[in-house]
């Protein structure tokens, strides 16, 4: 049977396709969601009862996406539904799963003939194909979709046997550079990236909301053994990524203490800081972080919902390990 749907990633349209044989007369539907900016309003549904091969259905649905939008029987959705999570669902192969109550609404069977069309601000469009499983995105290279000519898709690399190996990504993204400074001795920057991640894993955790950085740290680490809290590290991490220093604004100011970083053992006693600066161990903070990962990865199994905001987010991240590369015409490379 074909599936056919169309559908919106990164804001462009995508048409979907997936076929197998087959010519009997069945219920075939026209799918919509209503898109106003960057919400999903309402979802939408036109049927129609054609036979002959599954092509020739496929084709006369497209044909009728046109009129079908606008005489649709539309469906409220309830709560606030963006496009992003929406592009989350497509990415793992599950976006098909909106329209589940009207597919029950229409006793649907297990495999229906669709078409699938995001109407964007009162008109639809249409730029791609894919199939109906997982949007691996680089079968999109020098389409619309992509900005560059060659992309590594993260979930492709990580998703194995069915299942996303999160630890993998962190430590190939993040950790290796990580630890390549700290064991150069490059300790202050070790410093700088472990604060930049602190700041990519609350906002692919929190979003961009206030204090997620300390959201993210009072939820998963343990700062007590370290004597430091998340107000103080992320006053640290003002000074150090801004400035390259250890005056935050709050810490010139005298509201916030600020932190010294150390690694080896202290000399006994600790000499008093002027400033009431508090002394904290790198590794060990860098050791609490890949605890607190341990923590937050795990949250993961327990709320499995949470999936779709980790690719929405991860999306826009980039990373060494998938730098895209254009070609120079004039060079020839």
């Amino acid at each position: 049977m074909v599936k056919y749907y169309t559908k919106l990633y990164k804001n462009k349209l995508v048409s979907v396709t997936d076929s197998q044989e087959g010519t009997l007369k069945e219920t075939v539907y026209n799918l919509f969601v209503y898109v106003e900016q960057s919400l999903i309003k309402e979802l939408g549904v036109a049927t129609h009862e054609l036979d002959g091969p599954q092509e020739e259905k496929l084709s006369t649905l497209q044909m009728r996406v046109g009129q079908d939008y606008k005489t649709a029987r539309r469906y409220k959705v309830k709560g606030k539904f963006e496009w992003n999570e929406y592009q989350s669902l497509m990415r793992l192969g599950r976006s098909l799963e909106i329209f589940e109550a009207i597919f029950l609404a229409y006793n649907a069977p297990d495999s229906p003939l669709v078409v699938i069309t995001p109407i964007v601000d009162g008109s639809p469009r249409i730029e791609a194909a894919t199939g109906l499983g997982s949007l691996n995105l680089e079968e999109f290279q020098g389409t619309p979709l992509t900005e560059f000519r060659v992309m590594v898709d993260y979930l492709k690399v990580y998703m194995k046997n069915g299942h996303f190996d999160m630890p993998q990504l962190i430590n190939d993204d993040y950790f290796i550079a990580i630890k390549l400074l700290f064991n150069a001795r490059h300790y202050v920057s070790a410093a700088k990236l472990l604060m930049s991640f602190l700041d990519t894993v609350a906002f692919i955790d929190r979003g961009d909301v206030k204090d997620n950085f300390c959201l993210w740290l009072d939820a998963y680490a343990e700062l007590k053994p370290l004597g430091i809290t998340s107000k103080e590290l992320w006053e640290f991490r003002n000074g150090l990524l801004h400035m390259t220093n250890l005056h935050s604004r709050s810490v010139a100011t005298g509201k916030t203490a600020p932190l010294i970083l150390y690694v080896g053992g202290l000399p006994q006693p600790i000499p008093a800081s002027p400033s009431g600066a508090k002394y904290f161990d790198l590794k060990g903070l860098i050791d609490a972080i890949l605890a607190a990962l341990s923590r937050w990865i795990e949250s993961y199994n327990n709320e499995p919902d949470k999936l779709t905001d980790f690719v929405s987010r991860y999306d826009l991240i980039v990373s060494d390990a998938r730098m895209s590369y254009l070609h120079n015409a004039a060079s020839g490379n």
